[in-house]
This record gives structure tokens, sequence and C-alpha cells, in this order.
């Protein structure tokens, strides 16, 4: 009988620049190591932020070395999306196996994944309605 040994899970920096970080994830990302993925793309980001500053504005996961995705995988890259969309950071998904993709679709949330996040230092407050006084005047 052959026994199934799962490939070692990591998460590894690709490249980055101050707006733009590609992470590559490895191996299985299930019930087994979806712990380890939010502290592992957690170092990544904060490593990002005190080398260039709150600049990110465009996370890249690379999928191609993805051996494995459950619903506890995808409940941990929800939780990075939780993250990283009130930051102003854009998920952006490539290289996804089939199993991937249709994962992402049979739940639904590839667009809510991958959404354009708006900047957060040129986003006007919701409560902000107040109308310039020239256009307040009235005609009588």
């Amino acid at each position: 009988m052959t026994s199934y040994l799962p490939a070692e899970f990591s998460v590894t920096v690709q490249t980055a620049d101050a707006q733009a970080l590609h992470l590559a994830v490895h191996g299985d990302l299930d019930y087994d190591t979806s712990d380890d993925f939010t502290p592992a793309v957690t170092r990544a980001l904060d490593a990002h932020a005190e080398r260039y500053g709150p600049t990110l504005r465009d996370l890249h996961l690379d999928w191609a070395e993805l051996t494995a995705f459950d619903s506890s995988g995808l409940s941990a890259l929800l939780g990075l999306h939780r993250r990283t969309h009130p930051a102003g950071i854009t998920l952006h998904l490539h290289h996804q196996p089939v199993y991937l993709t249709r994962m992402l679709k049979v739940t639904g949330v590839t667009g809510h994944l991958t959404q354009h996040a708006p900047a957060t230092d040129t986003a006007v407050p919701a409560t902000d309605t107040a109308v310039p006084a020239e256009a307040d005047k009235t005609t009588g």
C-alpha cells in the first residue's frame, strides 16, 4: 500500500517593490496547514511594510505549486482578504490549479477576493457630505 505524504507547505516571496508583493504558495493549503498560511503571509506583509512603509497596493499570490486546497484553505484566503482589502491592498490570484478555480467559482468568491481595493489615503469618509458654500445659494 502506498501512503500519501503531503507536500510541505510554505509561502515564499518571489519579488517585491514599493507597491506590489508577489508570493508563491507551495504544497497543500488545507485543514492541516491553513493555520500556517496566515502567519506566513503576515510575516511577508510585515517585512514589506518595514522595508517600504505603508505603500503596498497589490498582493499577488502564485498558486502554481499548490498541491491541494480545501474549505479550510478557502477560509484562510477569505481571512487574508478581510485583512488586506480594508488596508487598500488588492489581491491577485495567478496560476490557479483547476481545483482551486472550481472551488472559488462554486462558492462564488472569485470576484469578492479579487475586487479592487480603494486606496486608503484618498478615500472620502461616507459622512463627508457637506455642500460647498457657493453651491448652497438659493435664487429668489
